[in-house]
């Protein structure tokens, strides 16, 4: 039987039975934490897909509100995975997640778009698809070019500062959601005075540390600027810069965070 006749087959049985939309509705569930990300993916819970429209949970309702905007990407992302027709709008309801529900486990994230590979990672990915089955090439290609694109990101330091996921070295559309939220905000302001605090948990905090750390870099390198003709701020400076050692940002160490700090700046402290 050829290939042809049998997706033919395939498709009729489904259609007799009823079972393509179940199918269907289940691999839209199924790929929310790739369209989402990683990020959003923990804060959310895909519920159901009716008449074109998927209902997802969200933790809080101002999040909710935030991802109201971002929907027709979403829809986007679902047309290049399933085809225009199968999502059609996401619609985002506040709610309490189901109790345990595990972590999202995606495969490599989506690339917000067309990534050029570099010639000797664009020959790797040529090499995993000639490898592989001919019925698998297409789903090879998708996957290993996403890897790929990810190490190339990793290689030249291209990463989402927040969630070190693929990026352009800013944070990404889902941790600036995060970094927009007001309890996000609030909590930044906490750790500025008490780097080891933890007034959030999970993501949440991983934003409010990544706040936290950039405010007090504006403040250093501000008092870095004064400090030179006004020797008087030297006990502040130093303040804020252990205060911004201690972060425990991407799980650094402060020998790694006081690195980060320009070397004028390091070159004015002495006591940290």
């Amino acid at each position: 039987m050829s290939e042809s006749r049998a997706g033919e087959l395939l498709g009729q049985l489904l259609k007799r039975y009823k079972l393509e939309a179940g199918l269907r509705r289940g691999r839209v569930l199924e790929l929310w934490p790739e369209i989402a990300g990683e990020m959003l993916a923990r804060l959310t819970e895909p519920l159901k897909l009716e008449g074109g429209e998927l209902l997802v949970r969200v933790e809080s309702a101002a999040l909710a509100h935030q991802l109201t905007y971002q929907r027709e990407e979403f829809v986007r992302r679902y047309a290049s995975v399933l085809g225009a027709e199968t999502v059609r709008n996401v619609r985002f309801v506040a709610g309490r997640l189901r109790s345990g529900k595990p972590g999202p486990q995606p495969a490599a994230a989506r690339p917000a778009g067309p990534v050029t590979l570099p010639l000797e990672l664009a020959r790797k990915l040529e090499s995993w698809q000639e490898a592989a089955p001919p019925e698998l090439r297409p789903a090879v290609a998708r996957a290993g070019r996403a890897i790929l694109a990810a190490q190339a990101s990793r290689e030249a330091g291209h990463l989402c500062p927040v969630c070190e996921r693929p990026g352009d070295g800013s944070p990404c559309p889902y941790c600036q959601t995060l970094l927009d939220q007001p309890a996000v905000v609030r909590a930044a302001r906490r750790l500025e005075k008490d780097p080891l605090a933890e007034p959030l948990a999970g993501d949440m905090l991983a934003a409010a540390r990544w706040l936290a750390s950039e405010r007090l870099r504006g403040q250093i390198e501000e008092l870095a600027f004064r400090v030179v003709s006004d020797n008087q701020l030297m006990p502040l400076l130093e303040d804020r810069v252990r205060r911004f050692a201690a972060l425990p940002v991407l799980g650094e160490k402060p020998a790694e965070r006081l690195a980060r700090l320009p070397a004028a700046v390091r070159s004015l402290v002495k006591n940290v």
